[in-house]
């Protein structure tokens, strides 16, 4: 039977976990009542969108995939992305950083 030694199981438990988190995830649209069966639209595509807010971590994602992300969100609504503001800590630990952007119509 092979021994493991303390230190060779807790950098087997280590390693996985700080892999992940300097890989970082893809930046995504949040949405706070995703999962709030409550919601009203829960479940729903949406058919308008004024506001759209992008949740990233800013070590592993460039300003311009956030606003590309952005605008293709609102571009199916027929609008366009503008930046307002951004904040940190309000969403998931690996994608600590959100912007947030008002979608709209364009300028003809």
């Amino acid at each position: 039977m092979i021994r493991l030694t303390k230190e060779f199981r807790l950098i087997a438990i280590l390693l996985p976990v700080f892999l992940v988190g300097c890989s970082g995830l893809a930046p995504y649209v949040h949405n706070p009542n995703e999962f709030n069966r409550n919601a009203p639209n829960f479940g729903k595509e949406p058919t308008d969108m004024a506001q759209v807010a992008i949740c990233y971590n800013g070590s592993t994602t460039t300003p311009q995939d956030v606003l590309a992300l952005a605008e293709s969100t609102c571009q199916k609504f027929g609008k366009t992305a503008k930046f307002e503001r951004q904040d940190i800590m309000q969403c998931p630990l690996l994608t600590p950083a959100r912007a947030h952007f008002s979608c709209v119509t364009p300028d003809k």
